[in-house]
């Protein structure tokens, strides 16, 4: 009996002192440069500049063009999203920190107004050479002129390249 135990113990620690079996697993893959690049910083401020209550009044305030330049391959799209950080008052005019003072905003693609509406999403297809969008950016009051001093308003921006 003592001989059974024996050759039972020593065949299952010779089972425990086996090396356990190995696998290798290789992992690769490529990483690609997206479809399209834009040539502006994703965090930029604009400066609209002075302008005073008569301008504001006669709805004559000069509109500031940003430029949205995009360097795509041929066949890409660009998706964009405008939305507006503070609220805005309609589909395509921005609140600021300021009561009574409004920006009406205009999208235009190679100087043609874009169809475009704060909160909807826009696509322009990518044929050849880079997708040029300016975003137009004009000061407007509603109602009653707001009091002089600066403002401020934020525009979010989603983009996806396809």
């Amino acid at each position: 009996m003592k001989a059974l135990l024996w050759i039972l113990m020593t065949v299952a620690s010779a089972a425990v002192a086996q090396p356990a079996d190995e696998a290798k697993i290789d992992i690769n893959g490529k990483l690609i440069a997206p479809p399209c690049t834009p040539r502006f910083p994703t965090s930029q401020q604009v400066k609209l500049g002075e302008a005073n209550l008569n301008q504001l009044q006669d709805d004559n305030v000069a509109a500031t063009d940003v430029p949205l330049i995009f360097d795509c391959n041929a066949g890409s799209r660009v998706t964009l999203t405008l939305s507006a950080g503070l609220g805005s008052a309609d589909s395509q005019t921005l609140l600021t920190n300021r009561p009574a003072l409004r920006l009406r905003l205009s999208l235009l693609n190679k100087s043609a107004k874009a169809d475009f509406s704060l909160g909807e999403t826009g696509t322009w297809p990518v044929e050849e050479g880079p997708l040029e969008l300016t975003l137009r950016v004009k000061p407007v009051s509603l109602g009653e002129l707001p009091e002089a001093g600066s403002y401020s308003a934020t525009l979010l921006m989603q983009m996806t390249y396809r």
